[in-house]
C-alpha cells in the first residue's frame, strides 16, 4: 500500500513539473516583462541596492553622532603579597578584593558644523545612491529593449526568408509542369533551382542570426540559455504623425528628470560641503563631559564596611570642557581646503559636461526618431510598389514573357523591400521608446 501511495505521488509530481515547464516554455514575453525580468535578476542592480542600504546606514549613523556618548565601565581586583591599600593609597602585604563602577558621558557642543556637514553629506549619499539605482535599472532596460528589437528583427526577417523559400518552391513546382509541358525549357528549371538554394541558404543564415539575438537577449536578461524564450512579435506601437515636439523642451525635462543630470547636481552639492568641512578645521573645537564612578575595598582578613555604605562614601563626580585650537599642523589644513576646493571645481565641470552630452543626445534622439518616420513611410511604399511588380512579373512569367532570372531579380527585390520596412520599424519603436525617456516617461511602467 505506502509503494501504490509513493508511487502515485512520484506520477503526480512528474505531471505537474511537465504541465509547469509547458506553462513557462509556452509563455510568450512582451517587452516589459523582459525588462523587469532582467532588473529583477541582475546583479549589478542587486549590488547597488546593498550599496544603498549602507549609504542609508550612514546617514543613519551621522543623524546619532549628535547626540551624547555614553560609556560605563567596572572592574574587579584581588591584590596578594605586596601591594598598594586602596584604603590608605600605601603599600601593604595583606591580601585586598577591591572593585570599581564608572559611568561617564560627552558631547561635541562645536566643531566647526562639521557634524551638521556630515549629516546633510549621508542624506545626500543617500538620495544619490536611489538616483543611481535608478541609472543602473534604466541602462539595464535600454540595454534589454535593444536586444528585444534586435531580436524581434531577426525574426520578421525569418519569417520573410521562409516565404520566399515556399514561394520559390511554388515556382520551381510549376516550372517543371510547365516544361513536361514544353512550355519551359530546362535551362529556366534549372535557375529556379539555383534560386531555391539560395533562398534555403539565407533562411539557414537568417536562423543563425536569430539565435544569436536570442542568446544575446537571454544573456542581457540573465535568462537560462538552455530555456526557451519567446517574445511578442505581435505588438507594435500606434504609428502617430510625425513628432513635433520641440527638442528644447524634451532637453529641457531630461535634464530635471535624468538620474545623470541628479546625480551631477548632488555630486556638486557633496562636493560644497567637503569644502565647509575642509575649512571647519580651521576653528576651535569645544566638548563637553561628565562623569560619576564609585568603589568597593575589603581587606579578606577583616571585616569591611558595607558595601552600601562605601558605595555611598565612595561616590565621585566630575565635570569638563575642552576647547581644543588649531595653531599649526604643517600647513595640512591649508592644503586640504586647496584640494576639497578644487573637487568642487571638477565637479562643476563635470556637471555642466553631463547637460551637455544630454542635450546632444536628446537632440540626436529627436532626428533619429524623425528620420526613422520617414524612413518607415518611405519603406511601406516601396514594399507597396514592389509588391504589385512581383505579381506583374510572376504573371508574365507564367505567360512566358519574363525568365527565371528576371522572377528572382523582383522577388529579391521585393524581399530586400520588406526587410527595409521590418527594420525601419523596428529602429522607428527603439527610438519611440527613448524619446519617450527623455520626456519623463519611465521605460519600466509600473
Amino acid at each position: 500500500m505506502k509503494n501504490l501511495i509513493t508511487i502515485a505521488l512520484t506520477a503526480g509530481m512528474a505531471v505537474c513539473g511537465v504541465q509547469a515547464q509547458e506553462a513557462d516554455t509556452s509563455r510568450i514575453w512582451n517587452l516589459q516583462e523582459c525588462m523587469r525580468y532582467a532588473i529583477e535578476n541582475s546583479p549589478q542592480a542587486i549590488r547597488q541596492q546593498l550599496t544603498n542600504a549602507n549609504l542609508k546606514a550612514s546617514y543613519h549613523e551621522a543623524i546619532l553622532q549628535h547626540l551624547p556618548s555614553l560609556s560605563g565601565s567596572t572592574s574587579v581586583s584581588a591584590g596578594f603579597g605586596r601591594n598598594v591599600d586602596p584604603g590608605t593609597n600605601t603599600y601593604t602585604t595583606v591580601n585586598t578584593l577591591s572593585n570599581s563602577y564608572n559611568l561617564s558621558a560627552g558631547i561635541t557642543v562645536f566643531n566647526g558644523l562639521q557634524l551638521i556637514n556630515n549629516t546633510r553629506a549621508g542624506k545626500i549619499s543617500k538620495l544619490r545612491g536611489e538616483e543611481q539605482q535608478k541609472q543602473v535599472e534604466d541602462n539595464i532596460s535600454l540595454e534589454t529593449m535593444q536586444a528585444y528589437y534586435d531580436f524581434a528583427y531577426t525574426l520578421g526577417t525569418q519569417t520573410l526568408a521562409r516565404e520566399q523559400v515556399d514561394a520559390s518552391r511554388d515556382n520551381l513546382r510549376q516550372g517543371r509542369r510547365m516544361m513536361a509541358l514544353g512550355l519551359k525549357g530546362a535551362a529556366d528549371v534549372a535557375q529556379l533551382e539555383a534560386t531555391l538554394a539560395a533562398d534555403e541558404y539565407n533562411l539557414i543564415k537568417t536562423e543563425n542570426n536569430m539565435r544569436t539575438c536570442e542568446l544575446k537577449l537571454k544573456e542581457v536578461m540573465n535568462y537560462p540559455p538552455d530555456a526557451k524564450l519567446k517574445i511578442d512579435t505581435a505588438w507594435r506601437y500606434a504609428i502617430p504623425e510625425m513628432d513635433t515636439t520641440d527638442a528644447s523642451e524634451i532637453v529641457d525635462v531630461a535634464l530635471a528628470t535624468l538620474p545623470d543630470t541628479r546625480m551631477s547636481m548632488m555630486d556638486v552639492r557633496l562636493a560644497k560641503l567637503d569644502l565647509s568641512t575642509a575649512k571647519a578645521s580651521l576653528f576651535p573645537s569645544l566638548s563637553a563631559s561628565a562623569g560619576v564612578g564609585t568603589s568597593y575595598y575589603k581587606n579578606l582578613k577583616e571585616d569591611a564596611t558595607a558595601f552600601s555604605k562605601q558605595f555611598k562614601d565612595n561616590l565621585s563626580k566630575s565635570v569638563s570642557a575642552s576647547l581644543s585650537i588649531p595653531i599649526f599642523g604643517g600647513w595640512s589644513r591649508q592644503t586640504n581646503i586647496v584640494r576639497k576646493r578644487n573637487d568642487l571645481r571638477s565637479s562643476e565641470q563635470a556637471h555642466i559636461e553631463t547637460q551637455r552630452q544630454i542635450a546632444v543626445e536628446v537632440e540626436q534622439a529627436v532626428l533619429d526618431l524623425n528620420g526613422a518616420f520617414a524612413e518607415r513611410k518611405q519603406a511601406e511604399k516601396q514594399v507597396q510598389s514592389q509588391s504589385m511588380a512581383y505579381k506583374v512579373a510572376l504573371r508574365k512569367y507564367e505567360e512566358g514573357l519574363l525568365s527565371a532570372l528576371d522572377l528572382q531579380t523582383t522577388a529579391n527585390q521585393l524581399l530586400d523591400a520588406k526587410a527595409k520596412l521590418l527594420n525601419a520599424e523596428m529602429t522607428w519603436q527603439a527610438k519611440r521608446k527613448q524619446v519617450d525617456y527623455y520626456k519623463g516617461i519611465p521605460l519600466l511602467s509600473e
